[in-house]
């Protein structure tokens, strides 16, 4: 199967499985503006798809919504410099109380609530159920992946004002 053809398929789960039209639009975005190149490519399989980077984040602590989307991000941005992860479909809006954004992160967060590994309205926290399936997605990663990870947790949630938050992923991001 082509990677195109299996960016298409989960085009289609986004819609039907997760209630996301915004995910499926952005993914077929990106397959109308790669067409040439996913064409060619095989088919990827993910080491960490969207609903294991939602585990891993949600391991640490109870996070507001604004932490949980700044903590799904950093953890996919780190985990994808190591791993072949399922695209998020982050994007930025600085001037908005929630900055960093993810409709597919959100379909599948709700997702993992119905299903009962997570729950949460304003501040989510994983289940029993999914702390199970967190810890069996982290003993996957190295110690030293597990140290970074937490320190990532660590700063996030020492960060208590909005402007705090963003000047740190600011920092994170143009810093490198």
């Amino acid at each position: 199967m082509s990677r195109l053809k299996q960016l298409l398929g989960e085009a289609i789960e986004e819609a039907e499985k997760y209630g996301s039209l915004l995910s499926t639009y952005l993914i077929l975005k990106k397959c109308n503006a790669e067409y040439d190149t996913l064409v060619k490519e095989k088919e990827v399989n993910y080491s960490f798809s969207v609903d294991d980077i939602i585990l891993t984040s949600l391991s640490y602590k109870e996070l507001s919504k604004i932490q949980f989307f700044v903590m799904s991000f950093l953890v996919c941005d780190y985990l994808s410099s190591r791993y072949i992860t399922q695209d998020c479909l982050f994007y930025f809006r600085w001037n908005k109380r929630i900055f960093i954004y993810s409709p597919r992160i959100e379909a599948h967060l709700l997702y993992l609530i119905r299903s009962g590994y997570a729950e949460g309205y304003k501040y989510f926290k994983l289940t029993e159920k999914g702390r199970a399936e967190a810890e069996a997605k982290k003993s996957l990663l190295s110690n030293v992946e597990k140290i970074k990870i937490d320190e990532i947790s660590s700063c996030v949630l020492s960060k208590n004002k909005l402007s705090e938050l963003k000047r740190y992923v600011r920092s994170y991001i143009f810093g490198k």
